[in-house]
C-alpha cells in the first residue's frame, strides 16, 4: 500500500510529543508529584470497536470529523467534495439522498456517507446481502460495525477499495478507504497492502461512527 507523506504528521506528531514532555516537567516542578501525564489515547480498531449500541444522526456530520483523522487516512494533502441530501453526487448528475463526506489525498480517498431516510432492520439486512454479492467484491469482517453489519474489499476501476456498512439505530452508515491498485506488484506485497488497506479503513470508519454518533 502506498506510505502517505509523513513530512507534516510526523512534524505534528514531534511537536505533539514535544508540548506533552514539557507540559509534563512544568507540572512536576509546579506539584512536586513528578508524575507524567497520561499518552494520547491510540485510535481505536475495528475489532475493539462496539456499534451495536451506537446511535447515529441521519445529518451531516462532515465538519465535525477531526482533520487528525482525516491526515491519518489520506496523508498530507488533501481536498474535500463533500454533498448533502438532494445535492448532485460528486463528478455526476446523480442526485443523493444521503449526506456524504469525501476527503482526497495524493493516493488514497477517504469517503464516509449516512442515508437520510431512515432504514429498517429487514431494509438493512438486504443491502449488507446486496454488498456480499457485489461483483469484484470479497467480504472481510465487519466487527459491530452496526446491527447488522457488513464489510468488502472490492478491485475495480484501477482501485481497490474497502468498505464498511452498518445499521446504527435506523441510520445505515457507510464509510470507505481506497488506493490505487497496483497490477505489477508481487502478490506478497499487494496482499500485505490490502491487509494494512483493512486495518486503516477500520480505525477511518471507527472514527467516523463516533463522530456521527
Amino acid at each position: 500500500m502506498p506510505r502517505r507523506t509523513p513530512s507534516v504528521v510526523v512534524v505534528r506528531r514531534l511537536s505533539t510529543a514535544l508540548a506533552a514532555t514539557l507540559a509534563g516537567v512544568v507540572l512536576a516542578g509546579c506539584s512536586g508529584s513528578g508524575e507524567t501525564p497520561a499518552a494520547t489515547p491510540r485510535p481505536t480498531p475495528l475489532a475493539s470497536y462496539d456499534g451495536t449500541v451506537a446511535q447515529v444522526e441521519r445529518a451531516s456530520f462532515c465538519s465535525r470529523i477531526r482533520d487528525e483523522a482525516v491526515l491519518d487516512a489520506v496523508g498530507e494533502k488533501v481536498t474535500t467534495a463533500h454533498y448533502g441530501n438532494g445535492e448532485h453526487l460528486p463528478g455526476t448528475d446523480d442526485v443523493s439522498h444521503e449526506y456524504g463526506c469525501v476527503f482526497t489525498g495524493a493516493e488514497l480517498v477517504a469517503r464516509s456517507w449516512v442515508f437520510a431516510p431512515p432504514v429498517t432492520p429487514a431494509r438493512a439486512a438486504q443491502l449488507a446481502a446486496a454488498t456480499r454479492k457485489t461483483s469484484g467484491c470479497t467480504s472481510v469482517p465487519a466487527a459491530k460495525f452496526g446491527s447488522p453489519a457488513v464489510g468488502a474489499l472490492c478491485r475495480t476501476g484501477g482501485r481497490t477499495t474497502v468498505t464498511y456498512r452498518g445499521l446504527f439505530g435506523d441510520a445505515w452508515l457507510a464509510c470507505s478507504l481506497d488506493m490505487p491498485t497496483r497490477a505489477d506488484q508481487p502478490a506478497g506485497a499487494r496482499a500485505a497492502a490490502e491487509k494494512e488497506l483493512i486495518a486503516d479503513a477500520g480505525v477511518w470508519c471507527v472514527r467516523v461512527a463516533a463522530t456521527a454518533s
